[in-house]
């Protein structure tokens, strides 16, 4: 086996109260092959960090040759490598002031090197911003806890989410994978990915809330959860939502895990939205979260709203 160092990447699926940690080997977070990949993952602060670094660094090469040759800048200071520094930001920006300029062919052929390198890595950036700025966001809120309750006398599990903008989304899809943990003939443990029914999977009309349901039967992989709360210890759940925002003219995504752990066993979802019996509904979003006994007088959750 190679003595090499192994490569791991660690990655994190976070719900409003727990995470789930899933780690590779022999893969990178940031692979420099993938330069657009690279810069688009990073987060605002290590984005800005490395176009700083980045800068920095081109100016201080293109500095050290201006110094190495201080006769090829007019009115270059000798031994002043910060001088030779500000003509080197001078000269990638573009911008020439006039006091410093090349004298020989040597100052010549680096000042064009640098302008050159200057506009492709401006254009790059201004490229790079623009496609972090606009990349699409979905901007649903997701309950930070699913519920398991009666509805129509069967136990459901119910996930609420809302929408976050002003403007309502189309085509919505939802989706929910849980993690059941097995055993296999030979005793050991393994987890095993399995979709669940949705009463509705598909939403065409999303400007306020949604209710993602699963009915608990004897044919749901939950089937032994609505008996037992037990059984839910180390189930996994997750849940992806896909949109398209008219406003953006494109598709956006979220998606939540929860633990089984997390469900709320005999709670329901309080009302989030209130509707005034004529074309006026109002969602309260601070409550898209908040639950309530299921042993308080019978109500029907509404699927959506």
């Amino acid at each position: 086996m190679s003595s090499r160092k192994i490569r791991r990447t660690r990655t994190t699926l976070s719900s409003g109260t727990s995470s789930m940690s899933l780690e590779k080997l022999g893969v990178v977070r940031f692979d420099l092959n993938d330069p657009y990949h690279f810069a688009l993952t990073l987060s605002w602060p290590e984005f800005f960090v490395a176009l700083i670094t980045a800068y920095l660094a081109i100016n201080a090469v293109f500095a050290l040759l201006y110094f190495a040759s201080p006769a090829s800048i007019t009115n270059l200071p000798p031994n002043s490598l910060v001088d030779a520094f500000f003509f080197s930001v001078e000269t990638l920006a573009t911008v020439g002031y006039g006091f410093m300029a090349p004298a020989t062919r040597y100052g010549h052929v680096v000042a064009t090197v640098e302008i050159f390198i200057g506009m492709l890595f401006t254009a790059t950036m201004t490229g790079l911003v623009f496609v972090r700025f606009s990349k699409p966001k979905a901007k649903l809120i997701f309950a930070e806890r699913p519920v398991i309750t009666l509805h129509g006398a069967k136990p459901v599990l119910m996930v609420r989410v809302g929408n976050g903008r002003v403007n309502s989304l189309t085509d919505a899809a939802a989706r929910i994978t849980v993690l059941l943990v097995e055993s296999g003939a030979d005793g050991k443990q393994f987890r095993r990915a399995v979709d669940l029914k949705l009463v509705r999977s598909d939403f065409p009309f999303f400007p306020l809330t949604w209710t993602v349901m699963h009915e608990i039967d004897a044919g749901s992989p939950l089937h032994a959860m609505a008996q037992s709360q037990a059984a839910a210890d180390g189930m996994r759940m997750m849940l992806s939502i896909t949109a398209r925002d008219p406003s953006l003219g494109a598709q956006v995504y979220a998606a939540q895990s929860y633990r089984g752990t997390d469900i709320a066993f005999g709670m329901r979802y309080a009302d989030a939205v209130t509707w005034d019996g004529g074309d006026r509904s109002v969602a309260d979003m601070r409550k898209i979260s908040m639950v309530e006994s299921d042993a308080l007088p019978a109500h029907e959750p509404g699927e959506v709203a």
